[in-house]
């Protein structure tokens, strides 16, 4: 299965089955999430009480996004021939915006300095700054961006 947080984690987290239907898709889906609770209970990160409930780890969306994106990260950091950093809640993220990359987790930005470079979740706002500095506050799985602020020559 996938590292990171997927849509059927979301839905097994939340319980979500009611409008799920017996057969076709709906049965599809509930097997996917079967696969994918069983999964979680291999992987440590939920557990099956005696009368068959499912718990899983707190924060697991969290806990998941973080492992893909570290995991992704590592990856880029071979090709790119930089560091990559994790960026951690509450932190100020500034750097030249390069890309984007799609993870299981969501559309992340790549966010570069001279000597190592970040994937922050990524915000539409952000596209028209592509190629440019831009600087941000990690916060709660989002970033708050702070754009046009920057101070020095434009060119």
């Amino acid at each position: 299965g996938s590292d990171g947080a997927t849509w059927l984690d979301r839905r097994l987290i939340h319980g979500e089955t009611a409008d799920l239907a017996p057969t076709g898709f709906g049965q599809q889906v509930r097997e996917a999430m079967d696969q994918r609770r069983e999964h979680h209970i291999e992987q440590g990160d939920a557990t099956r009480s005696r009368d068959s409930r499912v718990f899983y780890r707190r924060n697991l969306l969290a806990i998941l996004r973080e492992r893909e994106v570290a995991g992704v990260g590592s990856d880029m950091a071979l090709s790119k021939g930089l560091p990559f950093r994790a960026a951690t809640d509450g932190e100020s993220v500034s750097g030249k915006f390069t890309g984007t990359v799609h993870l299981s987790s969501g559309k992340f930005a790549v966010v570069e300095k001279s000597h190592e470079f970040t994937l922050v979740p990524w915000r539409p706002i952000i596209d028209r700054q592509l190629g440019r500095e831009v600087m941000g506050i990690v916060q709660g799985g989002s970033v708050s961006w702070q754009l046009g602020r920057q101070r020095g020559l434009e060119r």
